[in-house]
């Protein structure tokens, strides 16, 4: 069968046209009337209602229909719908789309997806793209509970020092990752955290809701409870950290592609702390090993003791604490493993983290 022309230019921009899955999301997710529409953006609201014979408050209404819809981006430096682009990166894409409030999601959407992430070994393909990065774009901070109390975290690794400088304007919505991996993933969903310009514009096209500073410091500790590893921007500039996300292994995007390509340090860098296992006070009781979204633990025999204990790999842990938290006989303590400057004033290509 012929396929729409428009749907053949969309993939093409977004570099997938040889993907049948990607063309089978692009079919669910518009109609040809949409595509269309789509190919002529951005462009503004007289332009377009010469173009469909409509008139300028018919196309931005049709612009906010399409972005509630995740198939339009922001532009990074104004929430103009005048500005609004078809959102042709393909995982920014899936990250619009599956972040959207769940009537604007069509039917069999994640399972398109998943067949897209699996079948088709689009997971491999992330991953190598990941591997091209010369610096980490994301940088683990760790569960604020985890950490010994007379250790001072710098106001950009601290949740909620990060929470507290952005109390203007805080959204949730829904994972996208978890959104996709909804048959596997059992953990909490509604947990993504976005400040300023992406708060914005979530709240725009009605994706995520408004919290207040309580309920997201709530949030957070529910996520980080759950095992879930906290994520930011890898800078050290708190004003300008725009989002906290709550991952884990079996569903992020990130984090699923990048170990299994051995990428992950190439996009994700660890945060200045690393966990250390006192032996004599293991029991073995493997909920740490349970817990690491990395690997990082694995229970082994050790010199002069009778059970098996947890041994960390240094080299797999990215500090974020979540094990610490799961250790009921406290065998696990959070140490300072890196000096203040690892974590960098600002990052290069830091203009992709804007969508």
């Amino acid at each position: 069968m012929e396929r729409d022309p428009h749907l053949q230019k969309l993939a093409k921009i977004s570099g997938m046209a040889d993907s049948e899955a990607f063309y089978k999301i692009l079919d669910c997710a518009m109609t040809s009337e949409e595509a269309r529409f789509l190919v002529q953006l951005p462009n503004s609201f007289s332009v377009l209602a010469e173009k469909f014979n409509m008139t300028e408050k018919e196309a931005e209404e049709k612009v906010l229909g399409l972005a509630r819809r995740g198939l339009l981006s922001r532009n990074p430096d104004k929430l103009s719908p005048e500005k609004f682009q078809f959102t042709s990166i393909a995982p920014i894409l899936h990250d619009n789309i599956l972040s959207s409030a769940p009537k604007y999601i069509p039917g069999g959407m994640p399972k398109l997806w998943m067949n897209l992430y699996k079948g088709e070994n689009w997971c491999k393909d992330i991953g190598e793209m990941y591997a091209l990065f010369e610096d980490p774009l994301l940088r683990v901070i760790p569960a604020e509970k985890a950490m010994p109390a007379d250790l001072k975290l710098l106001a950009c690794e601290s949740i909620t020092e990060i929470i507290e400088a952005n109390r203007d304007l805080i959204s949730i919505r829904n994972c996208c990752c978890r959104t996709m991996g909804e048959e596997t993933c059992h953990h909490p969903r509604e947990v993504c955290m976005q400040f300023k310009g992406r708060a914005e514009f979530d709240l725009y096209r009605g994706s995520g809701r408004k919290v207040s500073t309580d309920e997201a410091i709530s949030i957070a500790l529910t996520a980080v409870g759950a095992g879930l590893v906290p994520s930011v921007t890898n800078i050290s500039r708190t004003d300008d950290l725009e989002y906290i996300c709550f991952c884990c292994g079996c569903a992020c995007m990130v984090i699923d592609p990048g170990m299994k390509a051995g990428s992950l340090s190439h996009i994700l860098a660890p945060s200045r702390y690393e966990a250390e296992i006192n032996y004599d006070a293991c029991n073995g009781c493997r909920y740490c090993v349970i817990r690491c979204q990395f690997g990082a633990i694995d229970m082994k025999p050790i010199a002069g003791h009778d059970t098996i204990k947890a041994v960390l790999d240094p080299d797999k842990c990215l500090g974020c604490g979540v094990c610490e938290l799961a250790c009921f006989p406290n065998a696990i303590k959070m140490v300072t493993e890196r000096a203040e400057n690892f974590i960098p004033s600002g990052i290069k290509d830091e203009e992709i983290l804007h969508f």
